[in-house]
């Protein structure tokens, strides 16, 4: 019941949301939001690779990574610079994020986003849809569909797979 509400409640406020749509390729983005489970170690190291290359590209990349807490000891990582953490404490009881560091990457104009959301974790799937991003970028299925501008389908399930494809495409956008 709660779920149904939630996905409600956002659905209304994806009707305020209004943001600049445009297709960006790597040479003219300045800024990049990646959104991923950062719970996942793999994923993580990942995730700090590809926001690495994006600033050897010329892209500011800050991350947004959820994390999920595996018991009542355990702690998300300590914020560093460009990298941010949240964990279920940061969220409202819809699973909304109420935390200003959150909602201050949903209200910045980023000119990518890349949701790297495999699980469909509903509070990264929130702050895709309300990200005020020019150019959206995510894996063809389910909420991603709807959400991103760009989504990309792979029968491959790696994430080093969907990230080559992803600089492929946004180095293959000819803006002019």
């Amino acid at each position: 019941m709660i779920q149904f509400i939630a996905e409600k409640y956002l659905a209304q406020k994806l009707k305020n949301v209004k943001r600049k749509v445009g297709a960006m390729n790597l040479s003219t983005a300045k800024t990049a939001l990646l959104l991923y489970d950062s719970s996942l170690p793999e994923m993580e190291k990942k995730v700090r690779n590809y926001a690495r290359f994006l600033k050897e590209e010329g892209v500011k990349a800050d991350t947004l990574g959820f994390y999920k807490l595996k018991g009542k000891e355990d702690q998300r990582p300590q914020d560093e610079l460009g990298y941010i953490y949240f964990d279920k404490k940061c969220l409202n009881r819809l699973g909304f994020p109420s935390d200003s560091r959150v909602l201050k990457l949903i209200a910045n104009e980023y000119h990518l986003l890349l949701d790297l959301n495999f699980n469909s974790i509903f509070s990264l799937k929130v702050v895709s849809t309300l990200s005020n991003a020019n150019f959206k970028i995510g894996k063809a299925s389910g909420y991603q569909n709807d959400s991103c501008d760009l989504t990309i389908s792979t029968q491959n399930k790696e994430l080093d797979y969907f990230l080559s494809q992803v600089t492929t495409y946004l180095k293959m956008i000819n803006k002019k």
